[in-house]
């Protein structure tokens, strides 16, 4: 288990810094500060940050709070699901929108497909199960509502919005606030699947 962490921790970090040096590379001043938010309000970067840093903490300061914080089974279930959405929304709807080449698609196929996976995959093995409650998914929602909110107001000051589906200025309000229902939907769906399987899974011993 330690081992495929620290693997796992090196391919998660390896991940986000190469897609932030491919994002501010040959940039300096405001446009390298600028870039450098934009970077970090991509919903993929935050859930990659909370997965890096998930595999990177318990492991290097277990008795720290950060480290005792994510060794949570709730955390780590959390982190899991924000993985599995930022995957299955790449795969629907966002991968068909472009076609990465070079270190750009070594960055995106890391961020999208190899760390989701991976994530998925500890919490599959390695994270106690029988340990999660019903309720527990609505904390899980606030995270994913305060960026979909986030997103919409910077909008129109930055003029940037991270993915087409939050665009108000292309499709309106009603329209974004729609996708964020149904964006919320799926969170809250995903979630209740996956306490059910760690509810499903049987004691061992």
């Amino acid at each position: 288990m330690r081992a495929y962490r620290a693997i796992a921790a090196l391919i998660a970090w390896f991940g986000l810094l190469l897609q932030y040096w491919l994002m501010v590379r040959g940039q300096d001043g405001e446009a390298f500060a600028t870039r450098t938010v934009n970077f970090f309000s991509y919903f993929t970067i935050l859930s990659n940050l909370f997965a890096a840093v998930m595999f990177t903490a318990p492991a290097a300061f277990p008795r720290s709070p950060i480290g005792l914080y994510f060794a949570k089974p709730a955390i780590r279930t959390a982190v899991t699901l924000y993985m599995s959405v930022t995957a299955a929304t790449y795969i629907a709807i966002l991968q068909g929108l472009w076609d990465p080449q070079g270190l750009q698609w070594v960055a995106d196929t890391t961020l999208h497909y190899l760390t989701p996976g991976l994530v998925l995959l500890d919490w599959l093995l390695f994270t106690p199960k029988r340990t999660l409650r019903w309720v527990y998914v609505w904390p899980w929602l606030v995270f994913p509502l305060a960026y979909g909110v986030y997103s919409i107001v910077r909008g129109p000051y930055a003029g940037f919005y991270p993915y087409p589906f939050l665009d108000v200025s292309k499709l309106g309000l009603e329209r974004v606030a729609m996708n964020m229902v149904a964006m919320t939907g799926l969170f809250l769906i995903l979630g209740l699947i996956l306490i059910a399987i760690d509810r499903a899974v049987k004691p061992r011993g």
